[in-house]
């Protein structure tokens, strides 16, 4: 039964997800979710139905248009996959519950914000508005619950200033104004060290986003999740660029660092720095190398032809994900 229930639900979330492509490409090309009906992007021809089974109908079609034999994007499929297992997997924590319903949204928003980020670095703000929007919901029935609950079970409802501190409510509003000005200012801080923003505007409206869903305590971790994450995906890609440009100092630094760090680290957790002295002359060693690391990249972002962009936005979203779901 859980199996069919499972499979159940996997199939309603990839139907979910071939319609979260259709809201992903309209959004890129400003036209309507609901007309015109859907159609090849080169040829222009109207497609069938069983064009758009989700999954299958790429497997059946190799990828490939029907009518002109145009590539079909590989986006396809892995959104509607994803979103798919991202049903599953919520139905999984949070069971047959209203819990559920707010998850689904709120996962199929992040796929939705996410996608556009990637793929063309394009964040709308009627996606990250509905996102606030459905995280300030949530906290409004959670609250609301939660006093009917009290009145029900124990008779009244204890309005306090601890209550009025620590309520949904409360939390998702704090969480909304924190996770918009940390960015803002983080991005902000750009201008001092590259003449450009930091974020884009649009990372500034998922971090409030973000904040109105969990609150600004797991916003918090949520961020700091998301600067690891887009630091695993930057740095290999920013390595590599130094190498190309022959930055050799850069890359020097940067690697020194990186072993260096590792082996603190790891002499921390042999005991081998339980002496002061040790302890104390390592650290200054790493900070020194630190810094003179940062020094190098900030030389180096001022030129804008050595800049690594990556959008920051799937980093958020990805550690949103983390969250939400496990």
């Amino acid at each position: 039964m859980l199996i069919a229930i499972l499979l159940f639900v996997f199939i309603i979330g990839i139907c979910i997800g071939s319609f979260l492509n259709v809201v992903v490409l309209r959004a890129l090309c400003n036209e309507s979710i609901i007309s015109p009906p859907s159609k090849c992007p080169k040829c222009e021809h109207k497609l069938y139905w069983w064009h758009n089974i989700p999954i299958l109908s790429y497997v059946i079609l190799r990828g490939k248009c029907g009518f002109c034999g145009e590539k079909i994007s590989v986006q396809y499929p892995v959104v509607e996959f994803l979103t798919g297992l991202m049903f599953v997997l919520a139905i999984l924590k949070y069971g047959t519950t209203w819990d559920t319903l707010f998850a689904w949204i709120i996962g199929s928003l992040f796929i939705v914000i996410a996608a556009t980020d990637w793929k063309e670095k394009v964040v709308f703000d009627v996606h990250t508005y509905a996102l606030i929007a459905v995280g300030i919901v949530y906290a409004v029935v959670v609250t609301a619950l939660n006093v009917y609950l009290s009145y029900k079970l124990l008779g009244g409802w204890n309005f306090s200033t601890e209550w009025l501190i620590g309520n949904s409510v409360t939390n998702s509003l704090l969480g909304l104004i924190l996770g918009f000005v940390i960015l803002e200012v983080v991005a902000r801080l750009g201008y001092l060290f590259a003449g450009t923003r930091a974020f884009g505007e649009g990372d500034s409206l998922i971090a409030a986003g973000l904040g109105a869903v969990f609150g600004w305590k797991s916003l918090l971790l949520a961020l700091v999740l998301s600067l690891i994450i887009q630091a695993i995906i930057t740095l290999p890609v920013f390595i590599r660029k130094e190498i190309i440009n022959r930055n050799w100092m850069t890359v020097i630094s940067l690697t020194a660092f990186i072993v260096y760090t590792i082996a603190f680290i790891m002499a921390q957790q042999l005991g081998w720095l339980s002496n002061k002295i040790a302890y104390a002359a390592s650290a200054i060693v790493l900070a020194v190398i630190g810094i003179f690391t940062c020094r190098e990249i900030l030389i180096g972002i001022k030129n804008p032809e050595n800049r690594t962009y990556l959008p920051f936005g799937p980093a958020m979203i990805l550690a949103g994900f983390v969250i939400l779901l496990l």
